[in-house]
């Protein structure tokens, strides 16, 4: 597993796997609202955590937080924002369309995505 650059927050990468957990967490006691919310906290979150990736030069962490990111917003209810985050992810990296073909699969599948 690679270790983010110096230029990357820890302090960010903390708060961002406590709002995943904080989204999950919610969604498992039937608490819809918070659980979008946090959700959807965590999607932005790790956006800006891909930007700081791609300024640190580590492509493949930011590609990770690319696609945590359309998992969050698929997620937290804003499938299409997911669809099309993926699709850009897609063009981009070519190489790695299977990878996210499977996690979108894995989505539709298994992910209601709520009313928000």
């Amino acid at each position: 597993m690679a270790t983010a650059s110096s230029s990357v927050s820890d302090m960010l990468v903390t708060v961002k796997s406590r709002e995943v957990q904080r989204g999950l967490l919610a969604e498992m006691r039937g608490e819809r609202g918070p659980g979008l919310r946090h959700l959807l906290a965590a999607a932005h979150l790790e956006l800006v955590l891909a930007a700081d990736y791609d300024e640190a030069a580590d492509p493949d962490l930011a590609f990770r937080s690319r696609l945590s990111a359309a998992s969050c917003f698929w997620c937290g209810g804003q499938d299409q924002l997911a669809r099309n985050l993926m699709e850009q992810l897609a063009q981009t990296h070519p190489e790695q369309s299977t990878l996210i073909q499977e996690v979108l699969d894995d989505l539709v599948r298994n992910v209601t995505v709520p009313n928000s």
